[in-house]
């Protein structure tokens, strides 16, 4: 073989191995996500979220999701597809952002906070999260455990969709519209008509 290749061939090889070498390590860098919600899904009765002052009660009765307290409203499926689409499936940082108290206000996880609890049939708690965001960073939020300190980023926005407002949950029934030409025909005779 040509010297000129074998060099070329040793340079490639070299070049190639230093760049598995570098993905490896760049790779060991990254911080990794977990899911915040490890539960079976299919046991979730109710949804309570809490926002400020205000809550809202979604329940499963019978295969039928109900909004607790707003009976005039019919469930929006698609929000509940979100809940278990996206609500459920976000993740957290594996490293802690702050375990210091006193930034939960920098996150808005104090009185500003978003709590969501998810219940069993028993109303045993599922699992329960506290959610905030920082004014800087719209993409993702920020989560704690309520009964723990360390605040993780999360992979992306949830808060949109865990909100208190019956209207995202659920919608008015649409009024019934007759159709004209199912209608029957009405007979008058002439007769009643020149009596009037």
């Amino acid at each position: 073989m040509d010297k000129k290749l074998i060099i070329s061939i040793g340079v490639l090889v070299v070049l190639v191995g230093f760049y598995f070498y570098d993905s490896s390590k760049q790779s060991s860098y990254q911080a990794g996500y977990t899911d915040i919600f490890d539960f079976d899904s299919s046991k979730i009765s109710k949804v309570i979220i809490l926002k400020d002052s205000e809550g809202i009660e979604i329940e499963n009765i019978d295969s039928t999701w109900n909004i607790n307290g707003h009976d005039s409203l019919i469930i929006k499926q698609r929000s509940i597809d979100t809940l278990f689409d996206k609500i459920l499936k976000v993740k957290r940082s594996m490293m802690a952002v702050s375990d210091n108290p006193k930034d939960l206000s920098i996150y808005s996880l104090d009185d500003e906070c978003t709590n969501i609890v998810f219940l069993d049939e028993d109303g045993n708690t599922l699992s329960k999260a506290t959610f905030g965001i920082w004014a800087s960073n719209y993409y993702s939020n920020y989560y704690r455990h309520p009964d723990e300190l360390g605040v993780y980023k999360t992979d992306s926005n949830i808060l949109t969709y865990i909100t208190t407002n019956p209207m995202y949950w659920g919608e008015k029934p649409k009024a019934e519209t007759i159709d004209s030409d199912k209608l029957p025909a009405i007979d008058i005779p002439v007769d009643s008509l020149n009596s009037l």
